[in-house]
């Protein structure tokens, strides 16, 4: 009988989201599933009682409705894929088993508060992957919601060299009116996963001006061969990958990639961290 772990993500439109969402996790926990028995619950459902649960992974922050339904799952290894390092709960996280990191600095963060962290992050780098055929003709790509915290305003002025693409945030017009003044293109809304990587492959460079975060997208260009520009220095989550390749002494990007961050091995890590 296989081992049976439960994958939750309880983002209030996570449902929406899913069919859409191919990134490192997803496969990664695709990859678990081929060794045990992986029981997805997106949105807010969370099981009501133990149910022989080896492991138990959410995919949240550290103030996660997640937290208050722990105890009903005495037995099962807990689990947290941290999704914002921003005003850690240290109580709450020390609930768990481990909380696995998206970055380095994310690590040392949680480490040096008493956590028990691990870095587990990667992309999916068999969907992830360049086209040569494919001709380069966007000149800057930056995949990402308009927010200003994504900053797309600092990287306006590159016209129509630039193409943002995603979702509006309620808080994010600001940033999306920038681009319109200066004429960078636009794409708007949720995007099946081929098309985000069909850009990728059309994208000469990739550009990323957030204040934090976006390791998702530093890893999915460079699973594309592309190795992006972190043009804001205070983002030294993104940069943390974009140095380690620099002083890794790796030919390509995609081979840093899969050498160290594919959704295999972050498979690996997130099975070794749990003893499974």
């Amino acid at each position: 009988m296989k081992k049976k772990i439960c994958f939750i993500w309880p983002w209030p439109r996570a449902r929406e989201i899913f069919d859409n969402w191919r990134d490192g996790l997803r496969a990664a926990i695709e990859e678990v599933s081929k060794t045990y028995e992986v029981e997805w619950l997106i949105d807010f459902k969370i099981p009501e009682n133990d149910d022989g649960y080896s492991a138990i992974l959410f995919w949240d922050d550290s103030n996660s409705i997640v937290f208050q339904h722990l105890h009903r799952y005495p037995n099962a290894k807990k689990g947290i894929f941290l999704s914002s390092d921003n005003a850690l709960n240290i109580g709450n996280l020390k609930m768990l088993d481990v909380v696995f990191c998206e970055s380095q600095p994310v690590l040392k963060k949680v480490v040096d508060a008493g956590v028990n962290g691990m870095l587990a992050f990667g992309t999916d780098s068999d969907f992830y992957k360049p086209n040569p055929d494919v001709k380069k003709d966007i000149e800057y790509f930056y995949p990402s919601t308009f927010s200003p915290w994504k900053r797309q305003s600092d990287i306006a002025y590159l016209g129509n060299k630039l193409l943002c693409c995603g979702t509006i945030q309620e808080d994010g017009y600001g940033e999306l009116e920038a681009c319109e003044k200066t004429g960078a293109q636009r794409k708007i809304g949720y995007f099946p996963a081929e098309e985000i990587r069909d850009l990728y492959n059309r994208a000469q460079n990739v550009i990323i001006p957030a204040i934090h975060g976006s390791e998702r997208t530093v890893l999915e260009s460079m699973s594309m061969s592309i190795l992006p520009e972190v043009t804001n220095a205070e983002n030294i989550r993104a940069q943390s990958y974009v140095e380690e390749y620099k002083k890794s002494g790796i030919k390509s990007p995609r081979e840093f990639v899969l050498k160290n961050y594919s959704h295999k091995i972050y498979a690996k890590n997130i099975l070794k961290a749990l003893s499974l």
